[in-house]
């Protein structure tokens, strides 16, 4: 039997059989994984004998190895299908080209080495800042030299040596655009390689990306770049959100949501005013969607459970998911307590709500490069471990210290605390501290003291806490497409900073990037809910914003203290 092709699928086969560009806003619960199959099998079926006639592809960048993995097998493990992340995509195309990788290399360095020169002349460096600056200064250009002498192999990893020709994760994207922009030839191979390039939930993706595949690969003519996401669903900061209008674009909306009760859908379409959503599951006819006001930071989240949710929804403890949008709730009912209020205090009010982990603390973002090396040797990934660690193995004796030393690292990781954890792994050279870990200027105050703080620490707890709230806070990248029968979300404005729930309620936009990030993850959190869904705000509200979810929630379904 031929599955009918909807009007939204029809849209992007026309754009594709037309070589137009175009973006899918598809809401959520709507099936845009789903539609992003289609597409790809429509691509096999009406272009693939063309494709396979000139030793081409289709490229479909992901985020996940979830959504990796989901996509290969959806598709059959086509050989036709490139399914990458962006940095893999990027770096495909362009080491090969160790001449120009050289050259732009260089340039890349000598623009850190003016920038460096620069901060040095500024007449308030103190003086421990101006020495840094001179041994960067001093280490950029022995680096150029070095490149310039040597030639070596051109390759990227998570930490840079850039005398030995490898730059970092984050310079990929910037020397990968540079390389597009410089050389021409790069961008009509890479067309002509790859004229289908889909991306998956466009809306994480760095400005500087879409740049490369919509204004330097759009140079060249005859191949397609889709765009597939939502642009509500955009919750970390990095990600261009909307694609602007200038790139003229086909837009394409999906408004079929297949997730959630019709109540969850009425109120997602009560916060969102530019897809409004029809149910297509309509089986959960006595669910219900509430909210609950109790303005007390000591409110009893199991409270609210024992004595409302289990009889109203008529389910079992256990099937209720819990996601906090409050990072001291978590670390409080979790005895995390020390590693949460270490970067409260220091300005930082999450270790973890942003999509890479990074940018909270030098040392905080060596913790997780820590963590990750340490999921990678116990996973017995050991390809992967090894790509990312700075110890070089030489010998079969070395292998066999490599694995001595890790064994001694896993003891620390039960028993040490944080300034253990780091100090081993730097002195046994498994990881290199970063320019800004280095450079952290412990004669200020506020950072003497977050160092004083967080180095006694438990380094157990820092696991804890991540890992708890990997398991209660779902709009991490890796779960973002995550749904549950019953939700409950804990909200708490004095939590962090970043975001603040009761200026969006009551519509005040005095920090448009903090409303936005604050609207999106609010609507993300609620559409994860297939059945119930309540909202407990343990922080104050003003009557404007208990007048707006009066409104979104309706009057018998807000409830206060």
């Amino acid at each position: 039997m031929v599955s009918e092709v909807s009007e939204v699928e029809q849209k992007i086969f026309e754009c594709i059989d037309g070589k137009k560009h175009f973006v899918l806003d598809a809401g959520a619960g709507s099936g845009k994984t789903l539609t992003l199959i289609k597409t790809l099998n429509y691509v096999i079926k009406h272009h693939g004998s063309c494709l396979l006639k000139n030793n081409q592809k289709i490229v479909c960048i992901t985020y996940t190895n979830v959504a990796k993995d989901e996509i290969i097998k959806r598709t059959e493990h086509n050989n036709l299908i490139v399914v990458s992340t962006i940095h893999d995509f990027l770096w495909d195309s362009i080491k090969q080209f160790q001449t120009e990788l050289r050259k732009i290399l260089l340039v890349w360095i000598n623009e850190k080495l003016v920038s460096t020169i620069e901060k040095a002349k500024k007449p308030k460096t103190t003086s421990k800042k101006y020495k840094q600056y001179v041994e960067d200064i001093e280490k950029y250009q022995a680096d150029i030299e070095s490149i310039s002498s040597n030639k070596p192999q051109i390759t990227y990893k998570s930490h840079p040596n850039y005398s030995k020709g490898i730059f970092t994760h984050d310079d990929l994207i910037v020397i990968a655009n540079k390389m597009f922009l410089s050389h021409k030839k790069l961008c009509r191979l890479s067309t002509m390689l790859y004229p289908f390039i889909f991306v998956d939930e466009y809306q994480d993706t760095q400005k500087e990306t879409i740049d490369i595949l919509l204004n330097q690969l759009n140079s060249e003519s005859g191949f397609v770049v889709g765009f597939f996401g939502d642009k509500w669903q955009q919750i970390y900061d990095g990600g261009i959100g909307e694609i602007p209008i200038e790139h003229n674009l086909i837009r394409i909306e999906k408004t079929e949501n297949y997730r959630s009760s019709p109540q969850v859908i009425t109120l997602l379409n009560n916060i969102r005013t530019d897809i409004k959503q029809v149910a297509m599951n309509s089986s959960a006819v006595d669910s219900s969607v509430t909210f609950h006001f109790y303005p007390t930071e000591t409110f009893n989240v199991q409270k609210l459970i024992v004595d409302t949710l289990l009889e109203k929804w008529n389910v079992q403890q256990d099937k209720i998911n819990k996601l906090y949008l409050t990072h001291r709730m978590i670390a409080r009912e979790n005895e995390c307590s020390d590693i949460y209020d270490a970067h409260n205090e220091y300005g930082n009010d999450s270790l973890t709500d942003n999509k890479n982990n990074r940018g909270w603390s030098p040392y905080t973002d060596f913790l997780f490069d820590i963590r990750e090396l340490f999921q990678l040797y116990l996973d017995n990934r050991i390809q992967d471990f090894l790509s990312k660690i700075s110890y070089e193995i030489t010998s079969i004796d070395s292998k066999k210290r490599l694995r001595s030393i890790m064994d001694e690292a896993l003891e620390i990781k039960l028993h040490g605390n944080i300034k253990d954890i780091i100090d081993f792994f730097t002195e046994k050279n498994l990881l290199i501290p970063s320019e800004k870990m280095t450079n952290f200027d412990l004669e200020k105050p506020e950072k003497k003291k977050f160092y004083d703080k967080l180095m006694p620490i438990k380094y157990s707890q820092f696991e804890k806490y991540h890992e708890i709230y990997q398991n209660t806070f779902s709009t991490q990248h890796g779960t973002k497409g995550d749904e549950f029968d019953n939700v409950l979300i804990i909200i708490d404005d004095r939590s962090w900073k970043n975001y603040n729930f009761n200026q969006y309620f009551s519509g005040e936009k005095s920090t448009e990037a903090c409303y936005i990030r604050t609207r999106n993850l609010f609507y993300v959190i609620c559409s994860r809910a297939k059945k119930n869904l309540a909202v407990l705000c343990v922080s104050p509200l003003s009557d404007p914003a208990q007048n707006t979810l009066k409104q979104w929630f309706g009057e018998g379904n807000y409830y206060i203290e």
